[in-house]
């Protein structure tokens, strides 16, 4: 290596090499060269599915006349010949499409790259098809799964199936549209600031981001590990208990999954759980708290806020113990998130996420193009370019907001367990405002930024806090836009750690209680 290239690395730091020791800083690297050399040469270790139980069929590209919502990416038919389970027997899922699935194109929403067939299953793939499911495509999600708005996937925009031309939310816009029109009975979202619980809030669905580590995210293209999440997005609480059932559970993979986390075997039998309900019973002897600064929001559209709180009459109505709670830190929650979302997704993107012990998706990181040119981030949608550029400001202008956010993630944590130390739960809209229409090809960045105002509010201080937090619907409002339409409203509950089935009980009670479509 000559001193040229070495005073080019070193620059690159910030730092100017003595000349008299370039010759021992270029034996050095020399050194660091031949093992990088080495592990380039060898061969990858990612688990290789067994494809011969699990056959992927009819794989295909659907054509839009095949598509109408414009959420499915690509098509196939994949069950397991010998189930080790009928838990998810007789059921149709789609994926979103960030998931890895053995021989199926995965698109990311994006035109940055293409090509991507990955040669691993994601974790939750392998379960749903050891359970007995069904697995029928992949669905669209927002462009590099970023965005609430579910008009910037490269393949084109999702409409929401209660009104064309009005978002499905994101970023797992297709899996909800998908599961809210009837084109599959269940699907898997990803979540790293709402995207599971948004898209099921807008189309009328249940969202579930569980405790953080409850589900795998092992084959997964990642945003930000702090911020990854999986889960169900389904037409029902019992679905919901199912699918979260099918898929939970270590898998000495993933590095996310945190002390509490249950292996496979001790994961709770949700759906027996729910089943044996004595719904007569209520909800009595449950607390719960109307979260204040999650309902006096600034953004908070008057019908939804209305629905919601007939919705919370209707938890008092089934015996609960309701009252209103305050958590002031809530309202400082997603200035915290977005400094963690966006400088450590920076670092993702740039491809120097470090410190990890997981499944790392080679294939994918070979289909990236780095550094970045001009035409590749001209395909990135704004938030995106948004986050890229906002996290070179972060790291270069802010260099302690990155840290301190990651404590102050702690504090949120803790200020929701006091509450919850008061309260078996809190609710909380889960979007302020509904369905919206999506911004057209010629808005400008700030339309496009504008149309995702009121959805992150309530969502993405539990992908910090870590809670489980579940969006379920709770009737329909009118749209701004166009009185003649009526979009879903939602509440979201979120509990203690690991109390995932205390959440579905509430829900289920609720939803047993009322038919949320006549609302």
């Amino acid at each position: 290596m000559g001193n040229l290239e070495v005073t080019r690395l070193a620059a690159a730091v910030g730092y100017t090499i003595p000349e008299s020791q370039l010759d021992d800083y270029a034996t050095l690297l020399e050194q660091a060269k031949v093992a990088f050399d080495t592990v380039e040469a060898m061969d990858d270790y990612q688990p290789i599915p067994d494809i011969g139980m699990t056959p992927r069929k009819d794989v295909y590209l659907p054509p839009r006349d095949d598509n109408p919502l414009g959420a499915w990416a690509y098509r196939c038919i994949c069950t397991h010949s010998n189930p080790r389970s009928a838990l998810l027997r007789g059921k149709t899922l789609c994926l979103k499409d960030n998931i890895a699935m053995a021989g199926v194109p995965c698109l990311l929403g994006t035109d940055t790259f293409t090509g991507w067939v990955p040669k691993t299953d994601a974790t939750v793939v392998t379960r749903i098809l050891e359970h007995g499911g069904t697995i029928t495509g992949k669905s669209v999600c927002e462009n590099l799964s970023r965005g609430a708005v579910s008009n910037t996937a490269a393949s084109g925009p999702v409409d929401n199936p209660y009104a064309k031309g009005y978002s499905a939310g994101g970023s797992s816009s297709g899996t909800a549209a998908l599961v809210a029109s009837g084109s599959v009975d269940m699907g898997i979202g990803c979540d790293q600031g709402g995207s599971i619980r948004i898209p099921a809030a807008l189309c009328g669905l249940y969202g579930f981001k569980a405790t953080t580590g409850l589900v795998p995210y092992t084959g997964i293209a990642s945003n930000d590990a702090s911020t990854d999440n999986v889960g169900p997005i389904t037409k029902t609480a019992l679905d919901c208990a199912t699918l979260l059932e099918a898929i939970a559970g270590v898998d000495g993979l993933d590095d996310r999954q945190i002390a509490g986390s249950p292996f496979e075997q001790d994961v709770p039998k949700y759906a027996d759980i729910l089943r044996s309900m004595d719904l007569k019973a209520g909800l009595k002897g449950i607390r719960i708290g109307i979260l204040r600064e999650g309902v006096e929001l600034s953004t908070i559209d008057s019908g939804v806020r209305e629905k919601f709180l007939a919705a919370a009459k209707v938890l008092e109505s089934l015996g609960a113990e309701v009252k209103d709670i305050s958590v002031p830190i809530h309202a400082q929650s997603k200035a915290i998130y977005a400094v963690v979302s966006k400088m450590g997704n920076h670092m993702g993107m740039l491809g120097r996420a470090t410190g990890r012990r997981v499944v790392a998706l080679t294939d994918l990181f070979e289909k990236k193009s780095m550094p970045y040119t001009q035409d590749t981030i001209d395909k990135m949608n704004v938030v995106s370019k948004d986050g890229l550029i906002a996290g070179e400001l972060g790291w270069t202008s802010y260099p302690l907001a990155y840290p301190k956010a990651v404590n102050l993630t702690r504090k949120l944590r803790d200020m929701y367990d006091n509450a919850l130390q008061e309260v078996d739960y809190l609710v909380m809209p889960t979007t302020a405002t509904p369905s919206n229409p999506y911004p057209l090809p010629n808005a400008t960045l700030l339309e496009h930024t504008n149309a995702s105002i009121g959805k992150l509010e309530n969502t993405c201080s539990f992908n910090g806090s870590g809670h489980p937090a579940l969006a379920m619907p709770i009737g329909f409002v009118s749209s701004k836009e166009d009185s003649k339409i009526r979009v879903p409203a939602s509440l979201q509950i979120v509990g203690k750690y690991w109390d995932e089935a205390g959440i579905l009980k509430v829900a289920h009670a609720w939803e047993h209680a009322q038919d949320w479509r006549q609302l």
